[in-house]
C-alpha cells in the first residue's frame, strides 16, 4: 500500500475587481508620473487608468490601498492511497487487483474592506437595486472530491517450443467520482467582530437575483473492459491486438452510445534477426513498426440532456419558480473518436552509439464536439453535438547518440524532432460571423486584413485581390457613419489565412556529461514556424493622453516621420472621419484584425541546467548509507528567440499582461539508507 499527501496555500490579494487590478496591467498602463502617496502619507487616487473624470469616491483606485485593503486566501489539500493484491497461479498466470482513493478538497476566502476599489465598485455596479450595510464582503468558495478507481488484471505469458511466444491480458476498470462545490458571500464584513450582514434589496426582482450562496453536485461514473493479446515468432516477428470497451453515465440517453468499441492492431518486424543481416556487426538494431486503432474522448463541456437552470420571476406581481433552458437536448451525444495510423522504424549502429527512431503518423478526429446552427423554430439558435472533424499528420524523430566514452568521462545527446500538420475537415460558422470559416486551414488558423503600406497621410492602405492598394473607405465600403455596407459573408472573404499559432517544427535536446562522480545535464526546447496575433501597441483613434503608452507610438506615421510602417494618431473629422470611426468602433475591429500585427513565433528556451555529484567512500558503509548525491539546479535560465519586443517572454507574445515566466534555483540532496 501507498499513500500520498500535499498540501498547497496561496495568500495574496484581489486582482478581479477590474483589469488594472492586476498589478502587471497596472504596470503597463499607469501613468509613470501617477503618485502613490501624497506629502502627508494619504493616498493619492488614479482617475486616469479608468478613463474617468471627477471626484466619485466609488471609483477611487490606488493598487498600494487595494493590496492593503484585500485579500485572498486559498488552501488546497489532496490525499491519495493505493493498494495492490497479487495472485501467482503459476509461473505462467497472474491476477493482481489495484483500489485507488483519492479525496482533495479546497477552500479560498476572498475578502475587501470597507476601503478598498473591489467593495467600492461592487456597491456602484449595483447601487440602483441594493443598498449594501456598512462594511466590506466576505466570499468563501470551499468544494471537496472523492474518487474511486478499481482496477484487475489477469495475465497469461508462455513459450511453446523455444519459438513462440504468446502474452495475453484481460482487465477491468471501474471508477466513480462525486464533487460537491459550496459559495456563499456576506456584506458589512467587520475584520474584527468578523460578523456579516445582509444587503437591502430595493426591488423584489433584486432579492431573487442576488446570490448570496449556491450549492453544485456532480457524480460521474466510468466502466472500462479491456484485452490485449501478442504473438512472437522466433523474436522475429510480431503481432499484437487489443480491444476495449468504455462506458459512461455521460452518454446514458442512447443505449448505442454508453460504451465504445476500442481496437487496435500493431505489427513489428525485428529484421536485424534475421540471417541475412544478423552477422552484420556493426548493426545492432533494425525493426519495421506499423499499428492502426481508434481512441476515444469525453468532452465534458455538454450533455445530451435539456439543461436548465431555476430562477424567480415575478409573473402579474407574483413570484413563479421558473425553468429556463440553457441549452438543447441532444440525445444521439456519443463519445469523440480519433482514427490513429502510424508507420516506423528503429535503427541503431556501433553497439548504439547511434540509434534513431523515426515515426509517421495521421489521425482522424470525428464526431468532434462542435457548434452546429439549428432553425430558429427549435428555440435555440445553435446546439454543441457531434459535428465536427479534423485530421492530424507528421513525424516524429528522436536521435540518441554517444558522442565521447572513455572510463572517466562520458558525454551522449537525446534529441527529439516533432513536424505536425493539422487540418480542420469540417465545422459551422454563424451566419452572423465576421470571421471566415476553419474548415481546410490549421485548428490555429489566424486570418487578418492584408495591408499595403500607409498613405500620404499616415492612414493604412489595403491590399485587394488585384494586387492594388485602397483606402478602408472602399475596401470596406464604409458609409458615412463608418459603417461596413458588406455582407457579412462579403466581410469575411476579405480576411487573409497568415499562418498557424501552433509550431511546424518542435522538440528539444539533452545533453549529458559524466566525469567520475560528476554529472551536468543541459536541456533545450524549440520551437519553430508558429505565428501569434499581438495586441496593437497603440490605438490611433482612442489614444488616453493621461495613461502610459508604448514607445511604438513615438514611431507613428508624421509628416516628418513618413519611413515608418505605424499608423499616425487620428482625430475625428476631416477627410478621413469614415475611417476614423471605423477604426473605432467596426464590429470587425478592423484595426485589432490588420496583418501588421501578425508576428512570427520563433524561440529556444533553455528548459534547465543541472550540476550534480554523487558521494561514496566508505564512511558511507559506517554511517548505514547506501547512496547519496547532491544537485543544483537553474530552471528558465534565458531564452534565445526571434523579435519579441514590447513583451518578457517569447512564450508570452500576445499578452502584454501576462505574468513573466519565472527563473528558478533548486538545491537538492538526496540521502538513502
Amino acid at each position: 500500500a501507498s499513500v500520498f499527501a500535499n498540501q498547497r496555500k496561496t495568500d495574496t490579494y484581489l486582482t478581479d475587481a477590474a483589469s488594472y487590478t492586476n498589478p502587471m496591467y497596472y504596470s503597463r498602463m499607469a501613468n509613470p508620473y501617477q503618485l502613490i502617496y501624497d506629502e502627508n502619507g494619504g493616498y493619492v487616487y488614479d482617475r486616469n487608468i479608468q478613463s474617468l473624470k471627477g471626484s466619485d469616491r466609488y471609483h477611487d483606485f490606488n493598487v498600494f490601498e487595494e493590496q492593503a485593503n484585500t485579500s485572498n486566501k486559498r488552501t488546497d489539500r489532496s490525499i491519495m492511497a493505493l493498494f495492490d493484491a497479487a495472485l501467482r497461479i503459476n509461473e505462467y498466470f497472474k491476477i493482481s487487483t489495484q483500489l485507488g482513493l483519492q479525496y482533495d478538497n479546497y477552500k479560498q476566502d476572498r475578502i475587501a474592506l470597507e476601503n478598498s476599489f473591489a467593495m467600492r465598485s461592487e456597491k456602484d455596479s449595483k447601487k440602483a437595486s441594493v443598498e449594501y450595510p456598512k462594511g466590506g464582503m466576505h466570499k468563501v468558495n470551499q468544494g471537496h472530491t472523492f474518487q474511486w478507481t478499481w482496477k484487475t488484471l489477469a495475465e497469461y505469458k508462455q513459450t511453446y517450443r523455444k519459438y513462440h511466444d504468446f502474452e495475453v491480458m484481460l482487465g477491468a476498470e471501474l471508477r466513480r467520482i462525486n464533487a460537491e462545490t459550496n459559495y456563499h458571500v456576506g456584506y458589512g464584513y467587520d475584520p474584527y467582530t468578523l460578523n456579516v450582514q445582509t444587503p437591502y434589496f430595493k426591488t423584489e426582482d433584486a432579492a431573487e437575483n442576488f446570490v448570496l450562496s449556491s450549492e453544485t453536485f456532480t457524480e460521474n461514473a466510468y466502466a472500462s473492459f479491456f484485452a490485449t493479446t501478442s504473438y512472437t515468432y522466433k523474436d522475429r516477428y510480431t503481432l499484437g491486438g487489443s480491444i476495449r470497451f468504455d462506458g459512461s453515465d455521460i452518454y446514458g440517453v442512447a443505449k448505442e452510445y454508453r460504451f465504445l468499441p476500442l481496437y487496435s492492431v500493431s505489427g513489428l518486424w525485428r529484421m536485424k534477426e534475421e540471417y541475412w543481416l544478423k552477422g552484420v556487426k556493426p548493426i545492432d538494431d533494425l525493426s519495421l513498426r506499423l499499428s492502426y486503432g481508434i481512441q476515444g474522448n469525453i468532452d465534458k463541456s455538454t450533455s445530451p440532456y435539456l439543461i436548465g437552470s431555476y430562477n424567480y420571476k415575478t409573473i402579474l406581481n407574483k413570484p413563479e419558480l421558473v425553468l429556463s433552458p440553457n441549452s438543447a437536448p441532444n440525445p444521439d451525444l456519443r463519445w469523440e473518436k480519433t482514427q490513429n495510423i502510424n508507420a516506423g522504424f528503429d535503427f541503431a549502429v556501433l553497439n548504439r552509439a547511434i540509434a534513431l527512431t523515426f515515426d509517421y503518423y495521421y489521425r482522424l478526429s470525428t464526431d468532434l464536439i462542435g457548434i452546429r446552427m439549428l432553425p430558429l423554430e427549435t428555440g435555440f439558435s445553435s446546439t454543441t453535438m457531434n459535428w465536427a472533424s479534423m485530421e492530424n499528420k507528421g513525424f516524429e524523430i528522436g536521435l540518441s547518440t554517444r558522442n565521447v566514452y572513455t572510463p572517466n568521462f562520458t558525454w551522449t545527446t537525446n534529441i527529439n524532432i516533432g513536424i505536425n500538420d493539422n487540418k480542420v475537415l469540417r465545422e459551422t460558422l454563424s451566419e452572423s460571423s465576421n470571421l471566415p470559416s476553419r474548415e481546410g486551414y490549421p485548428v490555429g488558423a489566424i486570418f487578418a486584413f492584408e495591408t499595403a503600406g500607409l498613405d500620404s497621410e499616415g492612414f493604412p492602405l489595403f491590399r485587394t485581390k488585384d494586387g492594388g492598394a485602397v483606402s478602408a473607405k472602399e475596401y470596406f465600403k464604409l458609409n458615412s457613419s463608418g459603417r461596413s455596407e458588406l455582407s457579412n459573408a462579403e466581410q469575411r472573404g476579405l480576411f487573409k489565412y497568415m499562418g498557424s499559432t501552433d509550431p511546424k517544427i518542435s522538440g528539444g535536446f539533452i545533453n549529458n556529461f559524466e566525469y567520475k562522480n560528476w554529472s551536468l545535464n543541459v536541456n533545450f526546447t524549440f520551437n519553430f514556424g508558429a505565428k501569434v496575433v499581438v495586441p496593437p501597441s497603440y490605438h490611433p483613434s482612442l489614444f488616453n493622453r493621461g495613461l502610459n503608452t508604448n514607445r511604438d507610438i513615438l514611431n507613428s506615421w508624421t509628416p516628418t516621420n513618413t519611413d515608418t510602417w505605424l499608423p499616425t494618431l487620428m482625430n475625428p473629422g476631416g477627410t478621413h472621419s469614415e475611417e476614423v470611426t471605423s477604426y473605432t468602433d467596426f464590429p470587425a475591429e478592423i484595426y485589432y484584425k490588420l496583418d501588421i500585427w501578425v508576428k512570427k513565433l520563433n524561440y529556444m528556451r533553455c528548459q534547465s541546467i543541472r550540476l550534480g555529484y554523487r558521494f561514496e567512500g566508505d564512511w558511507m558503509t559506517k554511517l548505514g548509507v547506501r547512496s547519496a548525491s547532491v544537485s543544483l539546479e537553474g530552471r528558465n535560465l534565458f531564452v534565445i528567440a526571434g523579435d519579441y519586443t514590447n513583451y518578457l517572454d517569447p512564450e508570452t507574445m500576445g499578452n502584454p499582461y501576462a505574468t513573466p515566466m519565472p527563473k528558478s534555483v533548486i538545491f537538492s540532496l538526496n540521502v538513502n539508507f
